[in-house]
């Protein structure tokens, strides 16, 4: 197992500014969903408990803005190519591979993750992806490594989902397709939780795998959204406890081929809601503005989870004007153009959401991030 090493730093902020942002939650949420309490204070920032309900026979869309804890924490030394070289560091060999992932907490790229791939004494190889992460990673960014989240450290011995004692599943978690061109994109993976005693014993199977063969370990990236599915059953409560993220929150939004429109399924990395004009999607660059105030370009996707339903299609729309009609620029709701939305706090902890791209004859790939305003405030 990784060492678990934090270098002595200044704080990126108190935890008394944390236990402040969970007061808010709480005053903000008593009475509706999604809820979030207290847990107390690490060492890297404050625990919390989002929750929420996932309704029988009904899917309900959910996120982790929560992270798991982190093993170490502390500042790059050096980079050369994908091989990161960190402050104080002390691994055994190959502990992280493939299991745990680089988080920037400061510099150009604050928010910005990279799968860990390979692992020494003092050194992190980093899967580039997509490359948009170039230039970021530099000497004395600080950064965290961090567990990814599990199938089963998100619903640790089915907790949360209905359990199937037969291989025909009670509830799916159904992951979605986030390499697959164009819009309306079905799941790329489908799960349920065996509790039965065959094909060895209790633990996560994948549809389309032998039943022999457990997927517990299945990784959560970061930002991703994903389906709860009662098939039948009860209704039962989703659940993420973990760490406040103590950076921006970002992902990488694109066209992934020429002419052709994107869907991305995603979640607030955040645990605070937030306006369509705190969430600085235009400013970072990554969300094309409309010049026409009834022809929307990109846009953010909001399902609305009142009542069952499955296969959700979005019941709102919203898209940013950048004309001077109707008192000029600003966030519109598709269908009502003539009010500004730019206060609408459409993006909640725990529930995904959908960024479509318009098509674009040159597809490029940019990083939107962040920030929460509780970093930046004593």
């Amino acid at each position: 197992m990784p060492q678990t090493n934090h270098e002595p730093l200044a704080p990126v902020n108190s935890s008394s500014q944390l236990r402040r942002v969970f007061k808010v939650i709480l005053l903000g949420l008593i009475g509706a969903t999604p809820t979030l309490f207290a847990q107390g204070v690490s060492t890297t920032g404050s625990v919390g408990l989002i929750s929420l309900p996932a309704q029988s026979a009904s899917d309900t869309i959910v996120s982790l803005p929560l992270h798991r804890p982190d093993v170490f924490r502390g500042t790059i030394a050096s980079v050369a190519g994908s091989v990161v070289t960190l402050q104080r560091a002390s691994f055994e060999a190959d502990s992280l591979n493939g299991r745990f992932y680089l988080l920037l907490e400061s510099g150009s790229g604050e928010g910005a993750w990279f799968p860990i791939t390979d692992t020494s004494a003092d050194t992190v190889t980093i899967d580039p992806g997509s490359g948009v992460g170039a230039g970021i990673l530099v000497a004395d960014v600080v950064v965290k490594v961090v567990p990814f989240w599990t199938l089963d450290t998100v619903f640790p011995n089915g907790k949360g989902v209905n359990a199937s004692g037969s291989l025909l599943p009670v509830t799916r978690v159904l992951l979605p397709d986030r390499f697959g061109i164009g819009v309306r994109l079905a799941p790329s993976s489908s799960f349920l939780y065996y509790s039965g005693t065959d094909h060895g014993g209790e633990g996560w199977r994948k549809f389309g795998y032998a039943p022999t063969v457990k997927f517990d370990h299945q990784i959560l990236p970061p930002g991703i959204s994903l389906i709860v599915r009662h098939e039948s059953g009860p209704g039962t409560v989703f659940e993420n406890l973990g760490h406040v993220q103590t950076s921006s929150s970002s992902a990488i939004l694109g066209n992934l081929a020429a002419n052709a429109p994107q869907d991305h399924s995603l979640g607030s990395g955040i645990a605070l809601p937030l306006t369509l004009a705190d969430s600085r999607l235009v400013e970072s660059g990554a969300f094309r503005a409309s010049s026409a105030i009834d022809e929307p370009l990109d846009q953010v996707l909001i399902f609305d989870q009142t009542s069952p339903a499955k296969n959700r299609l979005p019941s709102s729309s919203y898209y940013y004007y950048s004309g001077s009609q109707n008192g000029g620029a600003g966030w519109r709701l598709l269908g009502d153009p003539s009010t500004i939305r730019d206060g609408a706090a459409v993006f909640q902890p725990a529930r995904g959401f959908v960024i479509r791209k318009a098509a674009a004859a040159n597809p490029v790939s940019v990083r939107w991030a962040v920030r929460p305003a509780y970093l930046d405030h004593p």
